[in-house]
C-alpha cells in the first residue's frame, strides 16, 4: 500500500479550476486503484467528505487554500503526519518541509514568464511575481516528479527550468462527462432575470485578468455584432483585479447595452449559459489547459478561440482561432460563427468528438503511475 498526503484545500465552496481538479482526481484515483491510501488536507470549514473510503483519512490541520502563505508557514502540522510514503500538491505549491518525497501538479508559470498579463496593476504584479518565483522554483527543484496539465506548460516548465525537464510528466485533464452532458442542460427559463429572454447571447468565463483578454474580446463583440441591437455577451468575470481598462469599458453607455457582466453565479445558471450560448468566445493571450472551451464543447457549444499553445493544443480543429491581440480577427471569427449554421454544426460536433480524449479515468492512472515512479526513484 503506497501511503499518499493529498492537499486538497483548495476544495472551497466558490468552486475554481484548480479546486475542481483536485476533487475530480482524489475521487477517481481513489475508486481506479486500492493499492494507495490518502490522508487529505481539508480547508477549515469543510463540512462535506469528498470521497467515502476506508483508503481514506481527511484532516483540517493547515488553514487557507493551498498556493497561501499557510502553506509555507505552517509546515511544521504536516511534518507530523508520519509513516508516508508521497506528498502531493495538485496546486503549484508546496511547504518548505516535508515527511516525505513530494509530486506537485503545475498548471502554468504564467505569474513568472508573463506576469504582465496576469495583472495589470504594478504593485501586485511585482510582489506576486517574485511570490511566486521564489515558491515555483522550490516546487520544481525539489519534486521528484512534476506534473503538467498541458504540453504547453510542460515546455513553459522547460524553459525557465531545463535542469528539471526530465523530471516532467504531461497529465491532461479530465472532464467530468456527467455533470458536462447536454441531456442534463436546464432550460432557458433558468436564465431569467439574468439575460433577456428573446435575446441570442455568447459567452465568456474566467478569471478577471488581463490574459483573458476580456477587453478585445467585448470590443470584438460589439464589432461583430453592431447590426444585431438584440444580441448579449454574457461575461462572468470572477474574482476580478484591478483594471482601470475593463472598468472604463464597461462603463461606456453602448456596453451597458449589450454585456451583462456577472462576478459569480449559481452552477445551474453557468450550465443554461454554456448550454443555450450561441458560442464561446475565448480568446486568451495565455492558458494552462482552457477548462471553459472544453467545457463548451462537451455541452454542444462551439467556441471561437486564441492560438495561445495550451489552447490550440486542447481544441485542435473543433474550433475557429483567432490573434488574441487583434480585435478584427476575433471578430471577423465572432460573425463567421454566427452567419453560417453548417460551419456552427461542423463545430459542434467536433468538439464532442474532442472532448471525448479528455476522462478523469485517464487522468487518474496517469497520476498513480506518477506516483508509482515517484516513490521508486531514489535521488
Amino acid at each position: 500500500m503506497i501511503r499518499v498526503i493529498f492537499d486538497a484545500r483548495s476544495v472551497v465552496p466558490q468552486s475554481s479550476g484548480i479546486g475542481n481538479y483536485a476533487a475530480s482526481l482524489l475521487r477517481h484515483m481513489v475508486a481506479l486503484d486500492d493499492g494507495f491510501s490518502f490522508t487529505v488536507l481539508r480547508h477549515p470549514g469543510s463540512t462535506q467528505p469528498l470521497v467515502s473510503s476506508d483508503r481514506v483519512r481527511e484532516v483540517q490541520i493547515v488553514p487557507g487554500e493551498t498556493k497561501s502563505v499557510a502553506t509555507l508557514l505552517r509546515s511544521g502540522a504536516v511534518m507530523r503526519l508520519k509513516g508516508h510514503d508521497l506528498y502531493h500538491s495538485p496546486a503549484d505549491m508546496v511547504p518548505p518541509r516535508l515527511p516525505c518525497p513530494f509530486v506537485v501538479t503545475m498548471h502554468d508559470m504564467m505569474w513568472v514568464e508573463a506576469p504582465h498579463l496576469a495583472s495589470s496593476f504594478l504593485p501586485s504584479r511585482l510582489a506576486m511575481h517574485l511570490w511566486y518565483r521564489s515558491h515555483f522554483a522550490h516546487s520544481i527543484r525539489g519534486a521528484r516528479v512534476v506534473v503538467a496539465i498541458s504540453q504547453a506548460t510542460a515546455d513553459a516548465i522547460a524553459r525557465l527550468y531545463p535542469n528539471h525537464a526530465h523530471k516532467i510528466r504531461v497529465v491532461r485533464h479530465g472532464l467530468d462527462a456527467q455533470r458536462f452532458d447536454p441531456a442534463r442542460v436546464p432550460s432557458r427559463a433558468v436564465l431569467e432575470g439574468w439575460v433577456p429572454p428573446d435575446s441570442p447571447f455568447l459567452l465568456a468565463v474566467g478569471q478577471g485578468s488581463p490574459y483573458k483578454n476580456h477587453a478585445n474580446i467585448v470590443r470584438a463583440f460589439l464589432h461583430a455584432t453592431r447590426d444585431m441591437p438584440d444580441h448579449r455577451l454574457v461575461l462572468v468575470r470572477r474574482f476580478a483585479r484591478v483594471d482601470f481598462e475593463m472598468r472604463r469599458l464597461l462603463a461606456r453607455p453602448e456596453v451597458r447595452r449589450k454585456v451583462l457582466a456577472y462576478p459569480f453565479l449559481p452552477d445551474e445558471v453557468l450550465m443554461a449559459l454554456y448550454g443555450h450560448a450561441r458560442m464561446l468566445v475565448f480568446a486568451s493571450h495565455y492558458e494552462g489547459c482552457g477548462m471553459p472551451a472544453m467545457e463548451a464543447m462537451a455541452l454542444g457549444t462551439p467556441v471561437v478561440a486564441s492560438r495561445a499553445a495550451a489552447v490550440l493544443e486542447m481544441t485542435g480543429d473543433a474550433a475557429l482561432h483567432a490573434d488574441a491581440g487583434d480585435v478584427e480577427d476575433i471578430a471577423a471569427r465572432i460573425s463567421a460563427l454566427l452567419g453560417d449554421e453548417s460551419l456552427r454544426q461542423r463545430l459542434i460536433l467536433a468538439g464532442r468528438e474532442r472532448v471525448k480524449q479528455f476522462s478523469w479515468d485517464r487522468c487518474a492512472a496517469e497520476t498513480l503511475e506518477v506516483y508509482r515512479e515517484a516513490v521508486s526513484r531514489r535521488e
